[in-house]
């Protein structure tokens, strides 16, 4: 086939309509780009004007911007010369204009998985497949031509993949192996993997607990860890102190009297499911200043403590660009993932603090729908989140916190490990790291005694019991720490194993370099900031991989 039968055959595979309404939508919400249920790609536009003007979509939104209009497309495109000229040949500011105007929202879903499928087609042709069993633009006849076209109406995206795939199936059977396993040798790479590992170890951002640092290899994109605890206990209050550590450059050190540059300044989310900004924003002014929340609360406090309250109110002020806080009562999995995308693309948001995996009457809803099964159990419903949240972090990698309720067995038990959660054990199974924190019991008085008679100067009053750790040398070990929770800050005190022996793990101190656990939203994006030719403005437009 010519490069010209082929540019004629994509051009009778757009649904100029669809086409429309999905640029129309994107510009009137630019927040639909972080909606899970959507995956945009500038190949699904085949002609250059609909790819340029979505390329200037596409980065805008971005860029942070929440609303659009043509003014902000032109102004963006006329740097950039041939573009720019495409844009003004095809009437680009009247087209948008003209598109506004017969966007219907309640029609976007329609358009959307209409402008797929044909983008679909295109891919596929572009694969040597041939589709003209689905598709065939060279029908003449008008009987004939209508009779395909409301078939293929009918067809959704995955309907036509699983066409193709029972062709691939049926072609294999005949010709193929039935294998679909990817083999390798165990030496592959491994001198390369070696040097990637001299220069970047595996280790992400510090935890607030050095021990825990060590253990968890801080806290490292891609993961979901999650830290369990009785009710009142105090998770919300960690997910603050560990977030304000992430995000304050500063907290104020009452054993050496004087400010500590932590030299953090990371983009963080934080979900809260039953606080509201007010009350979590005392717990941040606590632990910045290290002035007791119950003193902020009440208003009393002295000259030299009002000074440090004011300046911990400075640095996060200073912190609204990349520390943000989001309340949430009534959700499902969707909910929260879109919100986490949401921040991800347009704050740049690379750290999310979710507090807590709990049942919602949309969540029931939620899981009713996804699984056509009435009536799910709450271990089922909790697990499609806790799936939810892992396959997000993974996605974006980023790092995820959250946190669980215990059932009522745990006062008693002597190891407490997923068998202690409420709703199911599960739930720690798509967990990198995981914990539960409990007050000192009587069980583990004689343990403590025993070592602070050997010189240890913290009285711990909680224990960590860390049952899980990917990639971690250590299994079921008991942290001992002070957790101060009028300040959210928590003090090793010592390590010890599930039977009190205790263990030599050393705290580690991770040197932060200005930004070093920052990372952009989307490269390909990101490599149009920087683009001062029209040249590099087309390598980005003609870069971005197709995906469905």
């Amino acid at each position: 086939m010519s490069a010209n039968e082929t540019k004629d055959r994509d051009v009778v595979y757009i649904n100029k309509i669809a086409v429309m309404q999905v640029l129309a939508g994107l510009i009137k919400d630019p927040l639909l780009f972080a909606n899970n249920k959507y995956r945009f790609d500038i190949n699904d536009f085949q002609e250059q004007f609909h790819r340029i003007v979505y390329g200037a979509v596409d980065y805008l939104a971005h860029s942070g911007m929440e609303k659009i209009d043509y003014i902000d497309i032109d102004k963006f495109l006329q740097p950039y010369e041939s573009q720019y000229k495409v844009f003004c040949d095809n009437r680009g500011i009247e087209y948008i204009q003209k598109i506004l105007e017969m966007y219907d929202p309640k029609k976007f879903d329609y358009y959307y998985n209409t402008l797929k499928k044909y983008s679909l087609l295109v891919l596929l042709n572009s694969q040597g497949i041939d589709t003209s069993d689905l598709y065939d633009s060279s029908i003449v006849n008008p009987d004939e031509q209508q009779k395909m076209q409301e078939r293929f109406d009918k067809m959704s995206v995955n309907d036509i993949i699983t066409t193709e795939e029972v062709k691939v199936a049926e072609a294999k059977k005949l010709f193929g192996s039935n294998s679909d396993l990817v083999e390798g040798s165990a030496g592959d790479s491994l001198r390369e993997l070696k040097e990637e590992l001299k220069k970047a170890p595996v280790m992400g951002m510090p935890l607030m607990s050095p021990i825990l640092t060590t253990l968890y290899r801080g806290q490292r994109f891609g993961c979901l860890n999650m830290t369990s605890a009785p009710s009142g206990v105090g998770k919300t209050r960690i997910a603050v102190g560990e977030a304000c550590h992430l995000a304050i450059p500063e907290y104020y050190d009452r054993d050496k009297k004087q400010w500590v540059s932590t030299g953090l300044e990371e983009n963080v989310l934080i979900i809260e499911t039953e606080l509201e900004l007010q009350e979590v924003q005392t717990m941040m002014m606590a632990h910045v200043s290290g002035i007791p929340e119950s003193r902020i609360l009440d208003g009393h406090y002295s000259s030299e403590e009002e000074q440090r309250l004011d300046k911990a109110i400075e640095l996060i002020e200073a912190s609204k660009s990349r520390f943000f806080f989001v309340s949430v009562t009534n959700f499902d999995s969707d909910d929260v993932i879109n919100l986490i995308k949401s921040y991800y693309m347009t704050r740049h948001v690379n750290y999310v603090f979710f507090d807590y995996l709990s049942e919602s009457i949309k969540m029931l809803a939620e899981g009713t729908r996804k699984t056509k099964v009435q009536g799910l159990r709450t271990d089922q419903i909790l697990l499609q989140m806790s799936t939810a949240l892992k396959d997000c972090a993974k996605q974006l990698n980023i790092y995820i916190w959250t946190a669980t309720q215990l059932s009522g067995d745990y006062k008693n038990v002597k190891e407490a490990d997923s068998t202690s959660l409420r709703g199911a054990k599960s739930l720690a199974d798509k967990t990198d790291c995981a914990a539960i924190l409990l007050p000192v019991r009587d069980m583990d008085n004689p343990i403590i005694e025993t070592y602070c008679a050997k010189g240890f100067e913290i009285k711990p009053n909680f224990v960590l019991h860390v049952y899980k750790i990917r990639r971690g040398t250590y299994q079921n070990i008991r942290v001992y720490t002070y957790f101060d929770r009028g300040t959210c800050r928590m003090y090793d005190c010592f390590v010890t194993d599930s039977n009190g022996v205790m263990l030599p793990v050393e705290p580690t101190y991770v040197k932060v370099g200005e930004k070093a656990g920052a990372k952009k939203a989307n490269d390909t994006l990101e490599s149009v900031l920087d683009a001062t030719s029209q040249e590099k403005l087309e390598d980005v437009y003609n870069n971005i991989d197709f995906e469905f």
